[in-house]
């Protein structure tokens, strides 16, 4: 997708309220899950991650680039199991 679809994107989940923290726990867990029996391959959960970026990117006031990388480097440890989960 390119930037313009991904903000099309943005601009209805937000519309409906899909912003969830549980829906983003399930889709981790999910990842999680579909990786460990075989399904997800890593170019699978990387393209997961960045979709994910690229929401959260959409969402911040920051350049998009910079917030992207922050946001896809946070995902990166979060999927790993080595960054904790607060504010």
């Amino acid at each position: 997708m390119d930037q313009r679809e991904d903000r099309r994107l943005h601009d209805a989940m937000d519309f409906i309220g899909l912003r969830a923290l549980a829906t983003a726990a399930a889709v981790i867990q999910m990842c999680t899950e579909l990786r460990r029996v075989g399904i997800f391959d890593e170019d699978a959960i990387t393209r997961v991650k960045e979709a994910m970026a690229k929401e959260i990117a959409l969402s911040r006031r920051g350049t998009f680039e910079t917030e992207f990388q922050t946001a896809k480097q946070r995902l990166d440890a979060l999927f790993a199991g080595k960054e904790e989960l607060r504010r």
